[in-house]
């Protein structure tokens, strides 16, 4: 197995795979045809979707129409269910969370097979129903032999249910299974996969992970909320995990950067002395960085401040860059708004661009 990076590594690459997938890419609605286009992995995909229905499907037992004991239910529902993926369509704002969950939860499945798929199988109950089991494992394709292996190991035996105990006794042996069918080793298996998902060789994906375990804590900070609250309840609900969960640390808990400690306590002429010759990661603290907003909120800002104009909302950032006042950004954005401006978006906006001066 290849050796697993740090979960902030894994939590800094997924939003880098999200903001890579999605920047400069706006439809009205991503299909399934249009995200297969956009996206490599078919096991995103997939995780997207198993967030979509099984919200449906929770609403549905919730309102007492849903019986996950049911087995024949579980089989209709589960064919209802592949035949809607080609019809549904998922807003940006709405895949912006949804792609970062399915993304950080594959890296995961790829990384810890084993453990990964365990919790997301086994992360409610100890034990499920065949028919159960067999519909979760319609959304895994990364690893997928070790449900199938199971699923047939039940069926050959007439168990109706499987557990994490039966999970844990033959796992390992199917993954030697594997390795001695395939003639490829599981390392093998992993690299492949993640080249897939990332479009990089091996090589340059340990480079850029060992680059992402070496930066500094991040000094760039957005008054802009992210929404993806309730997607990661919904995922911690259904993986026992998420990814503000088990394994990640808050950012009040990490080491200080030694250069964010001088901004806040060393006098400020003394820091603007010590750096001018050299620009640092601190210049940024006003700096207008399209990475600072959250990609679903740059939909929000392109459509409802700038007229579905993104060709203007990036001149818009650059021109920010430019300026060095408050005055100064407020008559830009003055400028800005017009009789079109929808008016919560613009406060949204200029909420943002004025916090980038305060002190």
């Amino acid at each position: 197995m290849l050796q697993v990076p740090s979960s902030s590594v894994v939590e800094a690459h997924a939003r880098e795979l999200q903001r890579t997938w999605l920047t400069g890419k706006v439809y009205p609605a991503w299909t399934l045809p249009i995200l297969r286009e956009n996206i490599p992995s078919e096991q995103v995909i997939q995780l997207i979707f198993f967030q979509v229905e099984t919200r449906l499907l929770q609403s549905m037992q919730e309102l007492g129409y849903w019986d996950w004991q049911d087995g024949q239910l579980n089989v209709w529902m589960a064919d209802f269910l592949s035949h809607a993926q080609n019809k549904v369509a998922i807003s940006h704002v709405q895949l912006s969370p949804l792609l970062y969950n399915a993304i950080y939860h594959t890296l995961h499945i790829v990384l810890k097979p084993k453990e990964t798929l365990a919790q997301f199988f086994f992360g409610q109950r100890a034990t499920l129903m065949q028919e159960e089991f067999a519909f979760y494992a319609r959304y895994i394709s990364y690893f997928e032999f070790i449900p199938a292996a199971l699923l047939s190991y039940a069926q050959k035996h007439s168990l109706a249910t499987i557990d994490k105990t039966l999970w844990e006794e033959k796992v390992p042996r199917i993954l030697e299974v594997y390795e001695e069918e395939t003639q490829e080793s599981l390392e093998a298996y992993q690299k492949r996969l993640l080249q897939e998902i990332t479009q990089q060789s091996w090589e340059k994906i340990q480079v850029h992970w060992q680059r992402l375990s070496q930066e500094s804590e991040d000094l760039i900070g957005s008054v802009v909320e992210d929404d993806t609250k309730e997607s990661d309840t919904l995922l911690k609900n259904l993986f026992g995990t998420s990814p503000e969960g088990e394994g990640s640390h808050p950012q009040s808990s990490r080491a200080r950067n030694p250069l964010l400690s001088a901004v806040d306590y060393e006098p400020r002429q003394v820091i603007s002395q010590r750096f001018s010759s050299t620009p640092r990661r601190a210049d940024t603290l006003r700096r207008f960085d399209l990475e600072a907003i959250p990609i679903h909120k740059q939909f929000v800002f392109i459509q409802r401040v700038f007229d579905g104009d993104p060709v203007a909302f990036r001149e818009a950032i650059e021109r920010l860059n430019t300026i060095h006042s408050p005055e100064e950004a407020q008559a830009l954005l003055t400028a800005w708004q017009t009789s079109k401006t929808d008016p919560q978006a613009f406060q949204e906006f200029e909420k943002w661009v004025l916090s980038r001066f305060q002190s």
